[in-house]
């Protein structure tokens, strides 16, 4: 039998009960609608389904492993054309910028050369006044020296100024800034179910409930919930609201709670979606 008709005969919402996966998901694996889908959220929903439903989905499987594989092969030809395009985009703007460059030193070996021709015929226009310039720079350098001595003697008669020393700036230092352990819950808009495990021992415990979850923030842990239709709140504040219709994980370390992804609590669950 083929294995959706085998969850369809069960009832989604019946395996949705039982494996905890989101109806909305099963909906699309059912449909096969794998553009949707996350590959390993998937293959370990498949696992779930076949340890609590006793259905095998190996054809489905292989089904989306084909999709994922032609996706894969279509992105590697697009990035092939990309980069096609890029190359020789970026080789017409070094043409560009050569040829530019190019222009840019002839105009102004061009204007260096006029400017030196000008300059050639102005020295040979003054050229015969060159021995009534000098005589008069003689006389003026004799007035300058005269000068120049008598500003010493002024400067030997006069007092010297007084030294203003400024004052060092103060600069205050920023008092340390306390830590405060806040009490983290969780408050869930509807009925939720979470999923700790406490990573010194791996033990889990689970919730069903629509009231308030209290998170113990002196044990490192990883939550996981059945949808993210919730808040999370520390005395009396919300700090953060989640998308309802997304599974959240979240991690517990050092008296801080912080969201995580899907990938990085199965790493700290020592490789197991649950």
């Amino acid at each position: 039998m083929d294995s959706i008709k085998a969850l369809e005969k069960i009832g989604l919402k019946e395996v949705s009960r039982k494996t905890y996966i989101e109806l909305s998901y099963l909906k699309l694996m059912a449909e096969r609608d794998f553009a949707k889908l996350n590959r390993i959220k998937t293959l370990g929903f498949v696992k779930i389904i076949k340890r609590e439903c006793g259905i095998d989905m190996s054809d489905w499987v292989e089904e989306f492993e084909i999709y994922l594989q032609e996706q894969s092969n279509n992105s590697e030809i697009k990035n092939k054309e990309f980069l096609t395009s890029e190359r020789w985009y970026a080789d017409s703007r070094k043409r560009f910028y050569v040829i530019a460059a190019v222009l840019v030193l002839i105009i102004i070996i061009a204007i260096f050369y006029l400017f030196l021709k000008g300059r050639t015929a102005y020295v040979e226009d003054v050229s015969s006044y060159t021995n009534i310039v000098i005589t008069n720079e003689s006389l003026q350098s004799d007035k300058d020296d005269t000068k120049t001595e008598e500003t010493k003697e002024a400067i030997k008669n006069s007092e010297p100024n007084e030294e203003i020393v400024e004052d060092s700036p103060v600069v205050e230092q920023n008092p340390s800034t306390k830590s405060i352990n806040k009490q983290t819950v969780i408050v869930p808009n509807i009925e939720i179910w979470v999923g700790m495990i406490d990573l010194s021992t791996f033990k889990r415990n689970t919730y069903l409930q629509n009231s308030d979850i209290k998170l113990d923030t002196t044990k490192e842990q990883i939550i996981v919930t059945g949808h993210g239709d919730f808040s999370l709140r520390a005395d009396n504040e919300i700090i953060k609201s989640f998308n309802p219709q997304n599974m959240i994980y979240l991690h517990i370390q050092n008296g801080e709670v912080k969201q995580i992804s899907e990938d990085e609590f199965i790493l700290l669950n020592r490789g197991k979606i649950w």
